[in-house]
């Protein structure tokens, strides 16, 4: 017998209504992946493309910062860290990381300073992190298919390899632990150990200290019924503010010098609030080129290699713009689309340029804990997908990132191949030019050295450290007069370099001279 449904109704979706993706991402995982071998698989995916890096050395800030640091050499040096600023030889970006510094320290006394050591710890905290994304995301309410899949994913991105490669990278890592598993413990109602692993967060790496605001963020998308509730809730909110003033304090109190941002390391420092932003948001698009299509990596980003973009003329501003654009449409139409945009864009809210400016234009550590917000987005689109092509295509985007990821691992092989392909990877960066002087210098190819530095002068004209060191490598060479010369422009941009002062005044009383060379 038919019947009729009434006019003017319509039938409703039921109340345990799925779409079948939905239904498939909220399956449980195969048993095979049950209680110790899903962290394992998580762990094993995030050190093994990067095994290459226990072979690694020390390259770049890590010379500065760790091996000729006799702060972090040794458990003696742990106290004095705490009353240092972070660079030991810089007066500007007073920044402040003892927690990460006492680590190194620790590690230096553990491994007497092999490289070996530090690249260990570093392989240590991506595992650590893996696991602890994996269950923040379960602990979000995320199924666990797309949970599984965002955090293998994540572990696997190539974009990542600088961070873990590079042992001061570990700052990163450490943060992210640190900031990963202080959401855990707020969620679950440990309130006195969400305090306790925030500030440890925000002593490893500045940037931590936007942990407390996505915490709220994700509050309000995602309730949970165990995390602090009523007065406790405010009591939490109000000492994560005292652990940021607390840290701030400290770092003024500390940490000498102005807070200056050298032009080379950041020309974003020198612009007006609307050219900056239109260029924070260009960054984001290539933060996101980056991650998703990682063909060329690099440890350099600085001056000129990525110009400026100064005004609506330049389509690099539009293509920031649409994807404000688009990640704002997403979030007002789709709910699912809230989660990941708050994950990319919390993370990246002290470091994106967009606020303040910061000590550098682009760096791809930087993006170690926002791209968890871009998998979890993979994850979404791809954990309702079942089928062997599926699979298939899963396992093979596994694979080319982890491939990618144990090529670029190579690049931090030695200082000769480092340098090497800094100036291939960013050929309009002064600082990859300069860097390549000194490894010339170094290996006694002091006119070699001279066409490196003459190359970071023609970017970068008021670089006065490629002036000192230009004038170093001529003085080796004989070339005296070049020298001075090259010594006088050094200290017209910057008057009170020492040594540059000098050496020009033993060069002008007719005395030899011949620099000593630093040995990247």
């Amino acid at each position: 017998m038919n019947r009729r449904r009434p006019r003017g109704l319509r039938p409703g979706p039921s109340p345990s209504f799925a779409s079948p993706a939905s239904a498939l991402a909220a399956l449980p995982l195969p048993v095979w992946l049950a209680g110790w071998r899903l962290p394992l698989l998580l762990a094993g995916a995030a050190v093994l493309p990067h095994l290459g890096t226990l072979a690694a050395g020390f390259v770049l800030d890590d010379l500065p910062l760790i091996v000729e640091n006799a702060r972090v050499h040794g458990l003696a040096a742990v106290p004095g860290i705490w009353t240092h600023g972070y660079w030991p030889d810089r007066l500007g970006l007073t920044l402040y990381r003892p927690l990460t510094q006492s680590l190194w320290a620790v590690v230096w006394f553990l491994g007497n300073g092999s490289p070996v050591w530090f690249h260990g710890l570093c392989l240590a905290l991506s595992a650590s992190a893996a696991v602890l994304a994996h269950a923040l995301l379960r602990e979000l309410s995320v199924p666990p298919r797309p949970a599984l899949i965002a955090a293998l994913l994540w572990a696997l991105l190539p974009i990542h390899t600088e961070a873990i490669a590079s042992v001061v990278g570990s700052a990163e890592l450490l943060g992210a632990v640190l900031s990963l598993a202080a959401l855990l413990a707020w969620r679950r109602g440990h309130l006195g150990s969400a305090v306790v692993l925030y500030a440890a967060a925000v002593l490893s790496k500045e940037s931590a200290a936007a942990t407390a605001g996505l915490a709220g963020v994700l509050e309000g998308l995602v309730p949970s019924a165990r995390s602090p509730r009523g007065p406790r809730r405010w009591v939490g909110a109000g000492l994560a503010a005292a652990v940021v003033v607390a840290a701030l304090a400290a770092r003024a109190a500390v940490a000498a010098g102005p807070d200056a941002i050298p032009l080379v390391d950041n020309p974003l420092s020198a612009v007006s609030a609307g050219p900056r932003a239109l260029t924070a948001l260009w960054l984001q698009v290539r933060y996101l080129q980056l991650s998703l299509v990682p063909l060329t990596l690099s440890a350099d980003y600085s001056y000129k290699q990525i110009p400026l973009v100064m005004g609506l003329g330049d389509p690099r501003a539009w293509a920031g713009l649409c994807l404000l654009a688009v990640a704002a449409a997403a979030a007002a139409a789709w709910r699912p689309a809230r989660l990941p945009l708050v994950l990319w864009a919390a993370p990246f809210a002290a470091s994106a340029n967009l606020l303040f400016p910061i000590g550098t234009t682009l760096a791809e550590r930087l993006a170690f804990m926002p791209t968890l917000g871009l998998t979890l987005a993979a994850g979404q689109l791809l954990g309702g997908i079942t089928g062997r092509h599926a699979v298939a295509v899963l396992a093979l985007v596994g694979a080319a990132f982890a491939g990618r990821a144990a090529v670029r691992d190579q690049d931090w092989r030695d200082a000769d191949r480092f340098y090497r392909r800094l100036v291939q990877t960013s050929p309009d960066s002064a600082k990859s030019h300069y860097f390549l002087g000194t490894l010339l210098a170094g290996r006694g190819d002091d006119a070699g050295a001279v066409a490196a530095y003459e190359r970071a002068i023609a970017i970068f004209p008021a670089y006065s450290e490629a002036f000192h060191n230009r004038g170093n490598a001529l003085a080796r060479l004989g070339r005296r007069d070049d020298a001075m010369a090259s010594y006088e422009q050094c200290l017209r941009f910057d008057p009170g370099h020492q040594g540059a002062a000098y050496n020009l005044s033993v060069l002008r009383a007719g005395l030899p001279l011949s620099p000593e060379r630093r040995r990247l």
